[in-house]
C-alpha cells in the first residue's frame, strides 16, 4: 500500500468502525439486560407461585418435568430451594448460588451477575402449606451475535447512516492531512526541476498545526536554496567579471612585451607581475570565503578576549595607515569574553578597519570601540572613518561579495569587493551579525556583534 491518503482513511475508518461496532454491542447488551430484567420482575414471582404449588400439590415428578420443560424452552435453569437452602430435587448448586439466594426478598425479585455471561435471580415465597421456599433462576444471556441480530429495521438503518457520515468524515480527515504533504510533494519536485521561486503556498502556511509549521520550513529552505543557488550564479558571474580584467590587461601586456626593444621590457614585466598578483589575491580570498562557507575551521574554536585582539588590529592598522598620514585609534574597550576561530575573526576585523584607512581623509583618525552589553549578551565592535560615508542605497550591498559602489558615489577605489563579504560571512559564521551606518558628523560606522559567553 503505497497511498498515504489511503493507508490513513483506513485507519481512521478502521478506529471509527471499531468504536462504533463497540458501541452497538454496549448499547445492545444494556437494552437486553433492560429487558430481562424487567421480564425477570413480572416472570419470577408468578413462576415462584406456580412451582411451589406443583410441588406442594404433585410432588417432585411434576416439579421436574416442569422445570425441564422450562429450560427445554430458554435458557434458564429454574431451581427450589427448602427452608435449609436446599434443592427440593436433590441438585447440587454453587455456593455462590446459595448465598446469593439467603439474600432475596419476598415483595420483588433479587437479579445480579453470576459466572461469566449468566445471570442470576432469586425471589423468596411461602406456599399453601406455610414452609418457605426460594426460587432461584440461573439465566445464560444470549450470544451477541442473536442481539445484533434481532436489531429492527430502524436501529439497522441508523447504524448505516452513521457508518456512511463515519467513512466521509474518514475521508475528508485523510484529505485534510495529505492534500497538503502532496503540494509540499509538488513544490519539491518543481523546485528539484529547476524552478527556485516555488512556495508551498500561503493555504498551508496558514495552518497552526504541524504541517502548517512544516510548510514554513519547507518555504524558508526554498528561499536559503533559491539565494544560495542566485549567490552561487552571481559569484560565478562576478569571478568571471573580475579575471576577465586582469587576463585581459596580461594578455595586452605579453603581446606588447614580445614587440618592445629589450631596454622596455622590464615595464611590461612589471605590469604582469602586477596582475599576476592581482589575480592571486583575488583567488585568495575566493578561497578564504568557500573556506568560511564550509565550515572548515570550525573545530579550532576557542575562548578570546577580544580587546586584545582589537588592540593587536588596531597596532597593524596604525602602521600601514600613516602611509596616508592617517592614524587607527582605540578610543574605548570592555572586556567581553567569546568563542571564536581566532584567526577568521581577526580577518573580518582588519578587513573592516583597512577598509576605513582606504577611505577616510587624510590626516584622520580611524576610531575603534568595543562595548560589552550584558543585557543582549553580546559585544559591540565600532569601526569608524571620516570619509565621506555610503549613500542609503548602498549601506546592505557592501556587505554583498565583489560589489562595489558605483563611481560617483563614493571616493573607494582598489580592492576586488571581497573583504566585507568575508567579515559579514565570519561574523554570520560565528552568530553574529554586521551592518553599517553613517556617521551623523560624516563617515561610516561599521558594528559588528557578537555573543558573549554564558556568565559573562
Amino acid at each position: 500500500m503505497k497511498s498515504l491518503f489511503l493507508k490513513i482513511f483506513l485507519w481512521f475508518w478502521t478506529a471509527f468502525a471499531i468504536v462504533a461496532m463497540a458501541l452497538v454491542v454496549i448499547v445492545t447488551i444494556t437494552r437486553s439486560n433492560t429487558r430481562m430484567q424487567a421480564a425477570v420482575s413480572i416472570y419470577l414471582p408468578f413462576e415462584a407461585r406456580q412451582a411451589v404449588d406443583m410441588y406442594e400439590r404433585e410432588g417432585k415428578p411434576a416439579l421436574q418435568h416442569h422445570f425441564d420443560h422450562l429450560a427445554e424452552e430458554g435458557f434458564a435453569e429454574p431451581y427450589l430451594l427448602d427452608e435449609d437452602w436446599k434443592d427440593v430435587l436433590g441438585r447440587r448448586l454453587p455456593m455462590k448460588a446459595v448465598e446469593f439466594g439467603k439474600s432475596a426478598r419476598r415483595d420483588t425479585p433479587l437479579v445480579d451477575k453470576f459466572h461469566g455471561w449468566k445471570v442470576i435471580a432469586a425471589q423468596q415465597i411461602v406456599g399453601d402449606s406455610g414452609r418457605k421456599y426460594t426460587i432461584l433462576v440461573i439465566i445464560e444471556r444470549p450470544p451477541i451475535v442473536g442481539l445484533v441480530s434481532d436489531l429492527d429495521y430502524r436501529t439497522l438503518l441508523g447504524l448505516l447512516v452513521i457508518y456512511a457520515v463515519g467513512t466521509f468524515s474518514c475521508f475528508w480527515f485523510a484529505r485534510h492531512i495529505t492534500q497538503p504533504i502532496v503540494k509540499l510533494s509538488e513544490a519539491a519536485g518543481q523546485i528539484a526541476d529547476g524552478s527556485l521561486d516555488t512556495r508551498s503556498g500561503q493555504s498551508i502556511r496558514l495552518r497552526r498545526d504541524e504541517i502548517g509549521r512544516l510548510s514554513a520550513s519547507f518555504d524558508r529552505m526554498a528561499e536559503r536554496i533559491e539565494s544560495l543557488v542566485h549567490g552561487q550564479q552571481r559569484l560565478f558571474g562576478d569571478v568571471s567579471h573580475e579575471l576577465r580584467s586582469p587576463l585581459a590587461r596580461l594578455s595586452v601586456a605579453e603581446g606588447l612585451l614580445r614587440q618592445a626593444p629589450p631596454e622596455e621590457q622590464v615595464e611590461y614585466l612589471d605590469r604582469i607581475a602586477l596582475e599576476v598578483d592581482h589575480i592571486d589575491h583575488l583567488i585568495g580570498q575566493l578561497l578564504t570565503l568557500a573556506r568560511i562557507d564550509s565550515g572548515a575551521d570550525s573545530s579550532r574554536t576557542e575562548t578570546l578576549e577580544l580587546s586584545s585582539l582589537i588592540q593587536e588590529v588596531a597596532v597593524d592598522g596604525n602602521f600601514e595607515a600613516q602611509a596616508k598620514r592617517c592614524s587607527v585609534k582605540v578610543d574605548f574597550m570592555d572586556i567581553c569574553m567569546t568563542s571564536c576561530v581566532r584567526e577568521q575573526l581577526r580577518r573580518a576585523i582588519e578587513n573592516v578597519v583597512r577598509n576605513a584607512i582606504r577611505h577616510t581623509q587624510p590626516g584622520t583618525d580611524v576610531q575603534i570601540a568595543l562595548h560589552k552589553q550584558s543585557a543582549l549578551s553580546k559585544a559591540e565592535i565600532h569601526v569608524r572613518d571620516h570619509g565621506p560615508g555610503v549613500s542609503s542605497d548602498h549601506l546592505e550591498k557592501i556587505f554583498f561579495p565583489f560589489y562595489r559602489i558605483p563611481a560617483g558615489k563614493n571616493d573607494a577605489t582598489g580592492g576586488a569587493g571581497l573583504g566585507l563579504a568575508i567579515t559579514e560571512r565570519v561574523i554570520r559564521m560565528h552568530g553574529g551579525k554586521v551592518s553599517a551606518v553613517n556617521a551623523p558628523a560624516g563617515g561610516l560606522i561599521v558594528k559588528l556583534e557578537l555573543p558573549l559567553i554564558e556568565g559573562e
